[in-house]
């Protein structure tokens, strides 16, 4: 059992849809469209607290650099948010209910990341990267996640009449 706070998975602020753990797989290509290579993605998101949720992502190998782990803590106003750490420093929007873009200043590729977030459906999540160094596209990756755990609030029994 895990005490992360999933939150629940009815609402429907800003960010909740990303809570729960995901597995995915990100492909890489070219400037040109040519595929280059493909690895898994292993996601954990969790709420902190009312306003941070904290994403932990690992990439047993993100292209260019190796296996990477991130942690990192993202704070929510309304439909923006934004967070960092030594290896990231991004800000995000919801557009949608399930169309999220975000901007990532990554000191691990040296490059600036646009990513759009698309939920398909609750349970499954698309990720298209265009990552930019010196104002040219460096790769373009699409990650692809199915939700594998999102704990459900516990029910509280009703007192017996």
């Amino acid at each position: 059992m895990t005490d992360k706070n999933y939150g629940d998975p009815k609402s429907t602020r800003a960010y909740q849809c990303f809570m729960g753990r995901w597995e995915g797989l990100c492909k890489t290509f070219d400037d040109k469209g040519n595929f280059l290579e493909s690895s898994a993605v292993h996601m954990d998101v969790y709420w902190i607290d009312d306003n941070t949720w904290h994403l932990h992502e690992d990439f047993e190998k993100l292209y260019g650099y190796g296996p990477a782990v991130y942690h990192t803590d993202i704070q929510v106003d309304g439909k923006f948010c934004s967070g960092g750490n030594e290896m990231v420093q991004l800000h995000g929007t919801e557009l949608t209910p399930f169309n999220y873009v975000f901007t990532i200043e990554s000191e691990i590729s040296k490059s600036t990341v646009y990513n759009n977030h698309y939920f398909l459906d609750p349970n499954n999540r698309r990720i298209i990267t265009h990552k930019v160094r010196d104002g040219k596209t460096l790769i373009f990756q699409i990650q692809d996640f199915v939700r594998v755990q999102q704990l459900r609030p516990p029910v509280i029994a009703s007192p017996e009449p």
